[in-house]
């Protein structure tokens, strides 16, 4: 993540690879597969040139893995679709927010990977208004 490798992350993932993005209702927001969520992270990464990932916790047992991290960047680009429906200019502030990532793998390659990520506290440092 932190080196942006959207090849080397895309890797990891199983031909069946889906990902549950954990922000909001789960009924309206269901598991997404590989080819639908393949534009999140050039999205992601088109708006936060330079990026910290920091793993603070990994905690693995046969086939699962959890980490929790915190990611930091600085909102230099337009973030858009498919991270948001609007495109929200550049605002030159640093964001810096926590999340946990739960990763269900088999012949070491991730066929689920579920993100609980704090929206709220993105939101209200990159100074978005909803």
């Amino acid at each position: 993540m932190a080196a942006q490798d959207i090849d080397a992350m895309r890797s990891l993932h199983a031909e069946d690879y889906v990902v549950d993005w954990v922000y909001g209702d789960a009924f309206e927001n269901p598991p997404v597969t590989a080819e639908e969520s393949a534009g999140f992270f050039p999205a992601w990464f088109i708006a936060f040139g330079e990026v910290d990932y920091e793993v603070k916790r990994t905690i693995a047992a046969e086939g699962v893995v959890v980490t929790e991290w915190i990611f930091t960047g600085t909102h230099t680009g337009p973030l858009g679709p498919p991270v948001f429906e609007e495109q929200l200019d550049p605002t030159g502030r640093t964001i810096r927010f926590r999340g946990v990532t739960i990763y269900d793998v088999s012949a070491g390659l991730i066929q689920r990977e579920t993100i609980y990520m704090d929206l709220a506290t993105l939101l209200v440092e990159i100074g978005a208004r909803v």
